[in-house]
């Protein structure tokens, strides 16, 4: 099923519009450079197996050929630069340009792969993406009931793939933990609460809704400070 899937995908980027906006290929040297420029999103898109032995540390894996891949890029920001590699820079090109016709802005691959990524010393590290949700799964009553026995609930929208939504997790919990018994913080997995997710429209990860009184009044797409995100809970307490 994984092979089908990743064929069609090929098949789609290969007679697509031609004329369309295609990625940037770089080398390992820019790929490292584009790394520390800025905050951009840094995308493995081999198998779990080939991520476990070695990755770019930071970076969110999704694997190509698994059939649940585009509505999981789908979640990732569009408006920011998205840093793309694989073994050897095929798959990775296939999902790129894929990508850039979805309407991301700007995908830069790693033309060679982690393969030059090696070659030039540059440091990996070994983790499993194998980890289960721990966040509780809501039906539209359920999470209706959390709203209404809360004054005040900021609720996380994550995946446990996403990196970026990682490395929220400390500030998340600080946030937590400064303002217990003021507001109410709760983590909501995309993946295990598709009809919450679609309910209020959440559409990135990481992205943040918080409600007072039972209803909406902020929302925030990707990585936002501790000191920004204590501003906005205390203009609503």
């Amino acid at each position: 099923m994984k092979r089908i899937f990743l064929t069609l995908l090929i098949i789609v980027a290969l007679f697509t519009d031609l004329s369309a906006q295609v990625a940037q290929n770089v080398n390992a040297i820019k790929f490292k450079e584009l790394m520390t420029a800025g905050d951009a999103i840094i995308l493995d898109v081999r198998t779990p197996g080939e991520y476990s032995r070695g990755n770019i540390q930071g970076s969110t894996l999704i694997n190509i050929a698994d059939p649940n891949f585009v509505s999981k890029i789908s979640l990732l920001q569009k408006d920011k630069t998205i840093l793309i590699y694989c073994l050897t820079g095929s798959r990775s090109s296939v999902a790129a340009n894929y990508m850039m016709k979805m309407g991301f802005k700007k995908i830069v691959n790693l033309q060679q792969g982690i393969m030059d990524w090696n070659r030039q010393g540059y440091a990996v590290v070994q983790s499993s993406q194998t980890m289960a949700s721990t966040s509780a799964t809501y039906t539209e009553q359920t999470f209706s009931k959390l709203l209404q026995a809360n004054k005040l609930v900021l609720v996380d929208f994550h995946a446990v793939w996403c990196a970026p939504c990682k490395a929220m997790k400390p500030i998340i919990d600080k946030v937590s933990a400064d303002f217990k018994g003021k507001a109410k913080v709760e983590k909501v997995d995309v993946e295990n609460n598709k009809v919450i997710t679609a309910a209020y429209q959440v559409q990135t990860v990481p992205g943040f809704v918080l409600f007072k009184d039972g209803k909406k009044v902020w929302t925030h797409t990707g990585i936002i400070s501790y000191d920004d995100l204590a501003v906005v809970i205390k203009k609503y307490l």
